[in-house]
């Protein structure tokens, strides 16, 4: 049997080595993209995502200086009326 199949190595040799290439040559072809522009997108999503998070950072500090600011003259403004208040009911009283 094995002497019967000897001469059929250069077939499957040839066959092997025809799908080896057509494979490599599908999978060249399908690559999304090089290694190169895989690693400059990553790169490119990566500083995407870090000037997204300082320009959140500093969305988030101007509503809190504003928050502040509002509380600042909120209470300003509860201190006049009470010092005013005060300043009335001692001269009424």
């Amino acid at each position: 049997m094995l002497l019967r199949n000897r001469n059929q190595w250069p077939k499957i040799a040839s066959a092997f080595a025809i799908g080896l290439a057509a494979g490599a040559a599908l999978g060249l072809l399908f690559a999304p993209q090089t290694g190169e522009d895989t690693r400059g997108n990553i790169r490119d999503a990566a500083q995407d995502g870090v000037n997204e998070a300082v320009a959140r950072g500093r969305s988030v500090a101007r509503r809190a200086r504003k928050g502040v600011e509002d509380a600042r003259d909120f209470v300003n403004e509860v201190a006049d009326s009470a010092g005013s208040a005060f300043h009335d009911a001692r001269n009424n009283g």
